[in-house]
């Protein structure tokens, strides 16, 4: 960031805008309508509508604080120009929409590159699935059964770790759900880990992993405590803190040998 460009007191100028946009809208809903709970119902419209008053304070300030001295000029040139401010806002939105997803499934799939890879350098009988039957079946079956109804809390099962046996028959042994960071459903993950006794009895044992990118779970962190529920918790960066099942990224082969019989890790 340029502190050239962006001051703390610019900060505090933009802050004290954007509340009073949002102060005033929801003031003058509330006087537009007697019973507020009539507001209530349309909070969401109100928001949506606000998007394009909004975007005029957002933009300038990403641009202000982000943008390098060199191109200062450049830039209020863009900011006066009510067309390509528009523009621009259009473009960040569409750049983060896609980050955001291409960064995740990126992720999934280092992630089983690594796995893969150290199966094969430890000749450990496994395989990381991604795809395929074993996966649309284990999933198929991932689903719990009520008197009323049949309820779906599974995780995102972004791969299946299985048992490779000299027949080539490949036995499911563990779900692991890859996310970039825990903003990503992380409840829902937790949820089906919490139903699981409920699951038809070949599937009950199924361990579950998370595989995480960015989280480092310092002290204090509300999600330090709730991954406890999972079977493990893998960090891909070296900044976090470990802590009961959150652990190195390479702690997950060990964790994942244990789940074979021990006639298949004898030579390995």
């Amino acid at each position: 960031m340029s502190e050239d460009l962006w001051s703390e007191q610019d900060e505090a100028g933009w802050r004290s805008e954007i509340e009073s946009l949002f102060g005033r809208t929801l003031q003058e809903a509330l006087q537009q309508y007697d019973d507020p709970l009539a507001v209530g119902d349309r909070l969401g419209d109100l928001l949506k509508a606000l998007e394009k008053d909004a975007a005029k304070l957002v933009v300038p300030r990403a641009v202000r604080k982000w943008a390098s001295v060199k191109n200062r000029s450049e830039w209020e040139k863009v900011l006066q120009d009510e067309t390509m401010l528009s523009d621009l806002r259009a473009i960040g939105t569409s750049i983060a929409n896609t980050m955001r997803p291409l960064a995740g499934n990126t992720f999934a799939s280092w992630v089983s590159e690594v796995l893969n890879a150290s199966f094969r350098h430890y000749e450990l009988p496994m395989s990381c699935v991604t795809r395929g039957k074993i996966k649309k079946d284990l999933s198929r079956r991932l689903v719990i059964e009520s008197e009323e109804q049949q309820i779906s809390l599974k995780p995102d099962i972004d791969m299946v770790i299985v048992h490779v046996t000299g027949g080539r028959q490949r036995v499911p042994l563990a779900i692991v759900s890859a996310k970039t960071t825990l903003a990503e459903r992380v409840m829902q993950t937790i949820n089906w880990k919490r139903y699981v006794t409920q699951l038809p009895e070949d599937v009950r044992n199924i361990k579950l992993y998370l595989v995480t990118a960015w989280e480092i779970f310092p002290e204090g962190d509300v999600n330090r405590e709730r991954v406890q529920e999972l079977d493990g918790v893998y960090v891909c960066n070296t900044d976090f803190q470990q802590y009961g099942n959150i652990k190195p990224f390479s702690s997950l082969l060990e964790d994942l040998k244990l789940l074979l019989p021990p006639e298949a890790t004898s030579s390995s």
